[in-house]
């Protein structure tokens, strides 16, 4: 297969400068806005949720009955 240059040179393709693309802003900065304020809450939810799971296998290394303590109510 050739590439772009290539086929151009060939004379198959228009040669052309090389392809520009700018982004276009889709969204305004408010949106903006709210995307990055939600994705900085679930990151502070998803470290809480972690920093939860690491103190809970923590005290249950240091107390293995709690959980059976628990199991039984």
């Amino acid at each position: 297969m050739l590439t772009l240059g290539q086929a151009a040179r060939l004379g198959t393709v228009a040669a052309t400068g090389p392809a520009v693309r700018h982004a276009t802003p889709d969204v305004t900065d408010a949106e903006l806005r709210h995307w990055v304020s939600r994705v900085e809450k679930n990151a502070i939810e998803l470290h809480t949720a972690r920093q939860r799971h690491a103190f809970q296998t923590w005290a249950q290394t240091l107390n293995p009955s709690r959980r059976a303590d628990r199991a039984e109510k």
